[in-house]
């Protein structure tokens, strides 16, 4: 395990497409690892399970750009897939 530098790094250059939060303490615990100026970089769609962690999320400064609308895991991955499927939407095209 490392200090989080290199995951702080790939965040802050834009190598990570999305980072998902399945609870508000995966939240801080990212903040913890990556820092507050990579976690709030905004170089990331920051993807979140459910409106309690994208709050946790939002009041430490990360934008917010997936919510899941049935707060499960499947929920999320459904959330990312229609995200990212977007024209015009997320980095990635396929």
């Amino acid at each position: 395990a490392g200090d989080g530098t290199q995951l702080a790094r790939d965040v802050v250059a834009g190598g990570i497409d999305a980072i998902t939060f399945t609870s508000s303490s995966t939240v801080r615990h990212f903040v913890d690892i990556v820092g507050r100026e990579a976690a709030t970089s905004g170089r990331f769609a920051a993807a979140a399970i459910g409106p309690v962690t994208a709050e946790a999320a939002r009041e430490l400064g990360i934008q917010v750009a997936i919510e899941a609308r049935e707060y499960t895991v499947p929920g999320l991955v459904e959330a990312l897939v229609r995200y990212f499927g977007e024209e015009g939407s997320g980095k990635r095209d396929g």
